[in-house]
């Protein structure tokens, strides 16, 4: 059995060892709430749900109702949110919402028409700070985020208001083309809930270290990066939109990347990066969501 949270720092190792088990044709049970990976709910839903799987197989049809093998807590309860039973993880029959970044901040559905980018710079003098997110030990890990996004460091890129709630469970990858005046840097990719009074709810996200020996570069310096996020399970109500953020840091729940190719924890020297994001044409930066089949 295996019970983690969506703002849980170990879940997306859980659910590998969970995938594993799959594969090698055994039947494990999971949940996967709004937790923390020491929240209450996480810690007492562990001895709950993992005795009543004990007396489903010791007693079987005796033991009354049989749980899902997947259970999993879709955060939005006002637009319908709560438990959803599934068979399987990912969910069987998802397919894939592509969302492209684009000029101005723009997060469209298609690709933008022409190409672009947008640059900051990173100064690990000053990282950029890690708001809310997966946490050890945290009881409010969904912040609002507009204080961070005010940053010359952070990037963000917000869908328009959404004609029709949209339910997100799944896998998240981000795809993105970028540049850099170091060949050492880090991005940081994180999905937001915009809601009608413009506060930015942080849902999911991840940081990818940078360099030669971990990502594509192509003749022209442009890096290739594409990584997982932490997976979703939440609805977007009509009216919101879905927001993405890139930056370079997430301090201190990350180490700050020095910039000059040396270990962060024990780097002597400290340098600022440029990096720039391409979106459109031949640079099609990208957010993927998981949907429903057909949705």
């Amino acid at each position: 059995q295996f019970v983690g949270g969506w703002y849980d720092i170990l879940l997306p190792w859980m659910l590998e060892d969970y995938a594993a088990l799959r594969a090698a044709g055994h039947s494990p049970q999971l949940r996967l709430g709004p937790w923390t990976h020491t929240a209450p709910g996480l810690v007492g839903a562990g001895p709950r749900d993992g005795l009543a799987w004990l007396r489903w197989h010791l007693l079987g049809d005796r033991a009354g109702v049989r749980s899902s093998p997947v259970r999993v807590y879709v955060t939005g309860e006002r637009s319908g949110g709560g438990w959803r039973d599934l068979e399987s993880w990912p969910p069987p029959g998802s397919a894939e919402r592509r969302l492209w970044l684009g000029g101005g901040g723009a997060l469209d559905s298609g690709p933008p028409n022409g190409s672009g980018s947008d640059g900051y710079r990173y100064d690990p003098h000053d990282p950029t700070p890690s708001v809310g997110g997966p946490v050890l030990l945290a009881r409010h890990p969904v912040l609002d985020n507009r204080e961070l996004e005010s940053r010359g460091d952070v990037l963000t890129y917000s869908s328009p208001p959404l004609t029709e709630v949209v339910e997100a469970v799944g896998p998240v990858r981000i795809e993105l083309w970028a540049r850099a005046s170091s060949d050492h840097f880090d991005l940081f990719a994180r999905v937001c809930d915009v809601d009608l009074e413009g506060r930015s709810w942080n849902i999911c996200d991840a940081l990818a270290r940078i360099a030669p020996e971990r990502f594509e570069r192509s003749g022209d310096g442009i890096w290739a990066v594409a990584f997982a996020l932490w997976p979703i399970g939440h609805r977007f109500e009509a009216g919101h939109r879905i927001r993405v953020q890139v930056s370079s840091g997430a301090h201190p729940r990350y180490a700050r990347n020095p910039g000059t190719g040396e270990d962060p924890i024990t780097a002597t020297a400290l340098s600022a990066v440029d990096v720039e994001i391409l979106h459109g044409g031949g640079h099609p930066s990208a957010l993927v969501l998981p949907t429903a089949a057909g949705a």
